[in-house]
């Protein structure tokens, strides 16, 4: 991921993630530094607003020439102008308030009599989640690969994290769809350790 000070995000990261351009480990830890990132949320915002307004403008330039009779009079179009941007803005900063209110829901997966036995964990639909992963028992590395994957065995989040205090963290910005999911943990050697399992209840 590119920071512009290593902290906050590049212009050129915060405009292919406007664009749905940002994919694969660089969209998880760019959405992960968003949801903690008050400044980032801002520029976003400011981002897809002007994105917004270029996109509306070339629509404007795109329509048939109005017959005269229908035209506004300069006044009313101006009025025009200034409420139809307001409304603009206003929907961008209720985005931005939504991504910096919206704080994940902090999962806690652990386990009571080992490796075999995995305590079951619910979460809730279409929210951001904080994964909290007990590591108790496992042999210690200095990295852990976590990946969860959906009832088929599919996939659907892969991250890269060190433990802290013997526990793992991973944060799913986008949360997960409702259904059954299994969260599981690698060593560096890509032995898989530990799997728990996960509810996410719409």
């Amino acid at each position: 991921m590119q920071f512009a000070d290593k902290r906050h995000a590049t212009d050129e990261v915060l405009e292919m993630y406007s664009m749905d351009r940002l994919a694969g480990l660089k969209l998880v830890e760019f959405e992960e530094h968003l949801l903690v990132c008050n400044s980032c949320q801002d520029r976003l915002a400011r981002e897809d607003s002007i994105r917004q307004r270029v996109c509306d403008g070339a629509a404007v330039l795109q329509r048939p020439p109005v017959a005269a009779s229908w035209r506004l009079p300069k006044l009313g179009w101006a009025a025009g102008l200034v409420a139809a941007g307001l409304l603009v803005f206003a929907g961008f900063g209720w985005q931005s308030f939504r991504r910096s209110a919206m704080a994940p829901a902090a999962i806690v997966l652990e386990t009571t009599r080992g490796a075999e036995d995995a305590t079951l964990a619910a979460a809730p639909a279409g929210r951001p989640l904080a994964l909290i992963l007990e590591l108790t028992g496992l042999e210690a590395h200095s990295e852990y690969r976590l990946e969860v994957v959906d009832a088929g065995g599919q996939p659907v989040f892969q991250s890269h994290g060190a433990p802290q205090n013997n526990k793992l963290i991973a944060t799913l910005a986008k949360g997960l769809r409702a259904g059954s999911y299994f969260v599981r943990v690698y060593a560096n050697t890509g032995e898989l350790l530990r799997e728990y399992a996960l509810t996410v209840r719409g």
